[in-house]
């Protein structure tokens, strides 16, 4: 049963005020008494909307992925032929940009999800979604370039995921790299990648 418009907005205002705490200071470091604390709210009306800190970092995770999502599939996937990879370059710059820290609790909640079962089928969720915009790219990319994969669908999603994930990881590890620097190295890289999925039909 939804929420009355008044308790969904209070729930939104919670969500983004968790969303600040735990981007800030980890899951670790934070707790449903520091977001009430942070929120102006007592600990009772947090609990009132959120039964658990996991709870709360689900709703957290979910909005964010969620909006980044629809920014790849309103950018990349709808770029024409040819401009995908320059929107994907761009989505990514601005999101390291403005949302360095939510990424980084991205891999977070991953690394709990491998010890707390609650996590787990959100991450499986989120992957999937990432999985299927790639998937989706791929067949555009297929159809319109006239190319063809040199290895099985499922295995160059799995390498294209790998290289995006693991280019935001390694840009999170280094505290001091520049956006713009990371997104060069990236660009140059993801297009040798891509040069190595596809060759032309003949």
């Amino acid at each position: 049963m939804p929420l009355p418009k008044k308790a969904e907005a209070k729930r939104a205002f919670l969500i983004e005020q968790a969303t600040a705490c735990l981007a800030e200071k980890g899951y670790a470091h934070v707790s449903l008494r520091d977001i009430a604390k942070e929120s102006g709210v007592s600990l009772g009306i947090l609990h009132y909307y959120f039964a658990s800190k996991e709870e709360l970092l689900l709703a957290v995770i979910s909005g964010y992925k969620g909006r980044f999502i629809e920014e790849l599939e309103r950018e990349v996937i709808a770029a024409p032929s040819g401009e995908w990879s320059g929107a994907l370059a761009r989505v990514l710059s601005r999101s390291l940009q403005e949302d360095r820290k939510l990424h980084r609790l991205w891999y977070d909640l991953q690394v709990q999800a491998m010890y707390v079962p609650a996590f787990s089928e959100q991450v499986k969720d989120i992957r999937a979604r990432l999985h299927s915009l790639i998937a989706r790219m791929l067949v555009r990319l297929q159809h319109e370039e006239q190319t063809v994969l040199t290895i099985d669908e499922e295995s160059a999603i799995s390498l294209i995921y790998s290289a995006i994930d693991g280019f935001l990881f390694q840009f999170l590890l280094d505290e001091l790299q520049r956006p713009e620097e990371a997104i060069a190295r990236f660009e140059l890289a993801i297009s040798h990648l891509m040069l190595t999925l596809f060759s032309s039909e003949s």
